[in-house]
C-alpha cells in the first residue's frame, strides 16, 4: 500500500505528465484503485491542497538549504530569485493553479505559505524583487524565454540588486 508521501508524489507525476489532477490518474500513477487513494483523500479539493503542501514542503526544503536554517526573510528572497532563475523547476507546481474551481482557494494557501517565508514588505524594491523571481518561476515553468545559465545569472544580480546590503549572500 502506497503512504500518504507516495500518492502525493505519484500525483504530482500526473501533472508532470500533462494529465489532469483526478482521483482515478493518481490511483493510476500510484498503483492504489481509487477507493484506495479516496481514504487517503476523499475528495479531489483535499487531494489538491495535500498535493500543494507537499510541493510546497519541498520548496521550502530547498530554499532553506539555498538560504540556511536561520536566514531572515531578506536571506531567503536571495534564495528564492536564485532558485526561480537559476533551480531546477517543476512545471507541475503551476499546473495545480490551473483548476478555476480551487484557484482562489488554492492561490491563498500558496500566498500564506509564501508570507510567511518572506514575510510582508510594501518596501518597493523589495516587491520588485519578488516579482522578478515569481515572474521567472512562472516563465520557466511555461518555457516562454529560453535564457543560458549566464543570461539567468545576470538576471539573479539585477533582482539582488534591489535588495538591502546586509543580508546579501
Amino acid at each position: 500500500m502506497a503512504t500518504k508521501p507516495e500518492i502525493l508524489d505519484a500525483a504530482l507525476n500526473v501533472l508532470r505528465a500533462g494529465e489532469a489532477l483526478t482521483l482515478d490518474a493518481v490511483a493510476r500513477a500510484s498503483g492504489l484503485t481509487k477507493p484506495g487513494v479516496v481514504h487517503h483523500f476523499p475528495t479531489k479539493e483535499r487531494l489538491s491542497v495535500a498535493v500543494l503542501d507537499h510541493l510546497l514542503e519541498k520548496w521550502e526544503a530547498d530554499l532553506t538549504e539555498r538560504a540556511g536554517a536561520n536566514a531572515d526573510p531578506i536571506g531567503r528572497l536571495h534564495a528564492y530569485i536564485e532558485y526561480a532563475l537559476m533551480g531546477d523547476l517543476d512545471p507541475a507546481d503551476l499546473a495545480l493553479m490551473a483548476d478555476l474551481r480551487l484557484r482562489d482557494k488554492l492561490t491563498l494557501q500558496w500566498t500564506e505559505r509564501m508570507d510567511s517565508w518572506f514575510g510582508q514588505s510594501d518596501h518597493p524594491h523589495i516587491v520588485a524583487a519578488r516579482l522578478i523571481a515569481d515572474g521567472a518561476w512562472f516563465d520557466r515553468c511555461l518555457d516562454m524565454l529560453p535564457l543560458d545559465d549566464s543570461q539567468r545569472a545576470a538576471v539573479v544580480d539585477v533582482a539582488r540588486s534591489l535588495l538591502p546590503e546586509d543580508s546579501r549572500s
